[in-house]
């Protein structure tokens, strides 16, 4: 069995996926990169050729943004002459044209939308261990996807989606991924960190309430909150829709990372035209402000919101009701 190389996205699926993979292994990889979608072709670049040679790649849990395709082709493109095999494992939308590219240059394209990341590693990634759990992997694979697919349709999802947040350190990151990897789909450390998480929680909704605004666009709600260094983007999302009723809600850091949620409207269309991308129910992009913006936001941060809020209304048009 070769050596290989994971990249893998920095939330709970991105984290699970990787473990799942290295799972059904059996053997830990030489190395593992974390990545933003937006930031994929900075991280693939971090692989050098001399460091791909014999060696599989393996990328999961991150979608393509069209604005570095060609960057992102252009490296794999070097690697794929040296190493073992370059697979990719995905649940995100993908165009035909994109994956018939990457096909070209021999990627191993695993998409399945029906599940999430996790799910397709455990469907579609090789088998290397004779000792495999199938239990552990129904776990696991059923509470991530619950979490990060927005469905809530596993007890574990709640207690997942909380576990491994993008603001979370490298080393609490490593920590989960290393315990799953052996395994282990929960432990008391996993438990005493929900725990108090749930506490902060609790206390930070209350924060957050004065800078939620809303308004109406072409018969949509739409209302926009500042992200939270405490609640994960997901379950203050879900707050604010139940404040507020809204269609679709934003939620917004300083530097204009915009996290989208709808329970009835596809936003993944509207993401992708501000330059990002995601699922129907759950996407996200970067708002980019102009510079004069970005220095008033320093002292008033409702800016930020304000600003995102009308982004979303003059790209209203993008979005459209999900199908039952």
């Amino acid at each position: 069995m070769s050596e290989y190389i994971i990249i893998t996205h920095t939330d709970m699926d991105g984290v699970g996926s990787a473990a799942i993979y290295i799972y059904l292994q059996g053997e830990k990889p030489v190395r593992i990169l974390f990545s933003e979608p937006y930031h994929l072709d900075k991280v693939i670049k971090q692989v050098k050729v001399g460091d791909a040679g014999n060696r599989r790649i393996a990328i999961m849990d991150l979608g393509m943004n069209p604005k570095i395709l060609d960057k992102i082709f252009n490296h794999l493109e070097k690697l794929a002459d040296v190493a073992d095999s370059i697979e990719w494992y995905d649940h995100h939308v993908w165009n035909k044209e994109w994956i018939e590219k990457l096909e070209d240059i021999s990627v191993k394209m695993n998409i399945d939308r029906s599940t999430c990341a996790a799910g397709v590693v455990a469907k579609y990634a090789p088998r290397n261990r004779s000792d495999i759990d199938e239990s552990f992997l129904s776990e696991v694979v059923g509470g991530v996807c619950a979490g990060d697919l927005w469905r809530f349709d596993h007890w574990r999802g709640p207690w997942y989606l909380r576990l491994v947040r993008r603001r979370d350190s490298l080393k609490w990151r490593f920590k989960v991924l290393e315990t799953l990897s052996r395994g282990v789909a929960w432990t008391d450390e996993f438990t005493e960190k929900i725990v108090e998480r749930i506490e902060e929680e609790l206390r930070e909704y209350n924060r957050v309430d004065p800078y939620i605004i809303t308004a109406n666009f072409n018969g949509y709600r739409i209302a926009v909150a500042p992200s939270s260094r405490v609640v994960d983007n997901s379950f203050l999302a879900a707050y604010v829709m139940g404040r507020t009723g809204a269609d679709i809600v934003g939620i917004v850091d300083r530097r204009g990372k915009l996290s989208l949620r709808s329970r009835r409207v596809n936003i993944r269309d509207l993401a992708v035209r501000l330059g990002g991308g995601g699922h129907p129910r759950a996407a996200g992009a970067l708002v980019k402000m102009p510079l004069l913006k970005k220095l008033v936001a320093l002292f008033k941060p409702l800016t930020v919101v304000e600003y995102t809020l009308r982004v979303i209304g003059d790209n209203i048009d993008a979005v459209s009701i999900l199908e039952e």
